[in-house]
Formats: structure tokens, sequence, C-alpha cells
């Protein structure tokens, strides 16, 4: 559960603060456009997914190496 959430964190919160910036603009413009949300904070999380890329990999390596060597060690 805290891998789940230790991987997760990083992409949600940069889309809830783009998404703020993005919704603090539309107010002050009165722009209401539904692509304008939805677009900065696609890209942003795709920029997150290339920069903490490595990083990722290698938390979920290590989690997987750790529940095979948990998993030899239960087994006969």
């Amino acid at each position: 559960m805290m891998l789940c959430l230790k991987v997760s964190v990083p992409f949600l919160l940069s889309a809830m603060i783009i998404g703020l910036l993005v919704s603090f603009f539309q107010a002050i413009t009165s722009l209401q456009e539904q692509t304008l949300t939805f677009v900065p904070k696609a890209l942003v999380v795709v920029v997150v997914v290339f920069i903490l890329f490595p990083w990722l990999i290698n938390t979920m390596m290590d989690y997987t190496v750790e529940t095979f060597n948990r998993m030899s060690q239960v087994g006969p």
C-alpha cells in the first residue's frame, strides 16, 4: 500500500498543482474551455513520467525482487 502511495504521489501532486493554476487562470480570464484543463495536466504528467522513470523502475524492481525473495522463503 505504501509503495502504491509512494509511486503515485508525484503524478497526483503535479496534476493537482497544474489543475489549480489553470483553474485560477480560468477564473481570472472567465475562459471556460474544457480542453484547457486537460491538456496542461496531461503534458505535465508525461514530463513527470520521463523525469521520474529511472526512479520508478528501480522502486518497482526492488519491490519485485523483495517479493520473489519472500516467496522463496515461504515455499518448501
